[in-house]
């Protein structure tokens, strides 16, 4: 077999993919859906967003915690709970009415969660090496955006049915964390743990160059979940009247064009250095932005939007290479632990700070600010790196 090969037939890729899957469901699924859940509940633009908040706010914490479990207890002994909390907790908001039990149950999966796509990314550290782990990384940020491009679309169209439909899709995760009991070896235990892991994974790392990373986590999913996850679907229904089905339509196009660009992100990696790729990532993020600003009718955001999506197939998939390789299997668990907390850092600020400044600002002027911040943050990186 190839050493650049993607092994489809390996259960532990196959587990890697599915949690991947699973992981990104959270919002997707449910971001298109934000306007029919605003009707049915008579919310407010603050109100609705918690939806997502409620789901990321938990893994900023406890996302460290669960890499000092796998680092500790070994990757299936927590990977299979966090499954199937999340299948069960997602799946049972279908019966639920009352918001504020929505946000609890959102709070209960947004923990189980914060494993997914860290143990994922984590697996692929372990398990592969060489130019076949950065493929990997690629192939599973392709993976990723093929969930990402479906799940709106799906959730747009349950959601014509009852706003409630689309968290039955959730219970997946029964099943794909009893498929992870079979096909993940058996769990190694490390050594004891305490909160002076923290210190040894700090002291294993180039702190500098790990807390840049970190930060362009934190960054990134600022302005894609409160930019294009929150308020692009309210944009859409306003601006345009489109229903949730279309608004998933939309939000379809970037993600189909993210899982081309991470499909790719081998060939690409194999020209260019990952600083390079995330600093011309944030330049078509920029654009995307720009675009979607200047639209004037939902065509013309579906031509932006594939800017930013190219953008994000760019930036995500080096990110993950990068931090993958930033220290050995002792503490790779811990180090993408931390990933995990800087993208739930910018997934729980993106959406309350969009909306909440959108109330003074207005949608429009809010995404051509985002625009011009994130593209003058590539054009500077892009000279730092040049």
């Amino acid at each position: 077999m190839a050493t650049d090969s993607v092994p489809w037939r390996s259960p532990t890729f196959n587990v890697v993919v599915a949690s991947s899957l699973m992981g990104v469901m959270g919002v997707s699924l449910i971001s298109p859906t934000l306007p029919a859940v605003q009707t049915a509940l008579s919310l407010t633009d603050p109100e609705v967003s918690l939806l997502l908040t409620a789901f990321s706010l938990p893994g900023i914490l406890l996302a460290p915690l669960i890499g000092i479990l796998a680092d500790r207890y070994g990757r299936r002994a927590v990977l299979v709970p966090c499954l199937l909390a999340y299948g069960i907790t997602g799946g049972s908001i279908v019966f639920v009415r009352e918001f504020g039990l929505v946000l609890a149950l959102r709070v209960v999966q947004g923990s189980a969660a914060s494993g997914l796509v860290t143990l994922a990314v984590t697996l692929i550290g372990d398990t592969f090496s060489g130019p076949r782990r950065n493929r990997l990384m690629g192939v599973n940020g392709a993976a990723i955006s093929v969930g990402t491009a479906s799940y709106p679309l799906i959730g747009g169209a349950l959601a014509e049915l009852s706003w409630t439909a689309p968290f039955a899709l959730y219970l997946l995760g029964v099943p794909v964390g009893l498929l992870a009991i079979r096909a993940l070896p058996p769990s190694d235990q490390g050594e004891a743990r305490g909160l002076g892991y923290f210190w040894a994974v700090l002291d294993a790392v180039p702190t500098r160059r790990t807390a840049v990373v970190y930060g362009t986590y934190v960054l990134v999913f600022v302005v894609l979940y409160g930019a294009v996850l929150t308020a692009l679907p309210l944009i859409l229904a306003r601006s345009y009247g489109l229903s949730a089905f279309k608004v998933g339509l939309v939000l379809t196009a970037s993600s189909v064009m993210t899982a081309v660009v991470s499909a790719n992100s081998g060939r690409l990696a194999a020209r260019f250095t990952g600083d390079r790729l995330v600093s011309g990532g944030f330049v078509a993020l920029g654009v995307g932005l720009l675009g979607v600003w200047a639209a004037r009718s939902p065509a013309q955001v579906g031509v932006a939007i594939l800017a930013f999506g190219a953008g994000m197939g760019m930036v995500l998939p080096s990110l993950d290479t990068i931090t993958s390789s930033l220290a050995g299997r002792e503490f790779r668990a811990g180090v993408t632990s931390f990933r995990t907390s800087s993208i739930r850092i910018g997934q729980t600020v993106g959406p309350p700070l969009f909306t909440a400044v959108a109330v003074v600002t207005g949608y429009g002027p809010l995404v051509l600010v985002a625009g011009l911040c994130t593209l003058a943050v590539g054009v500077v990186a892009t000279r730092q790196t040049g």
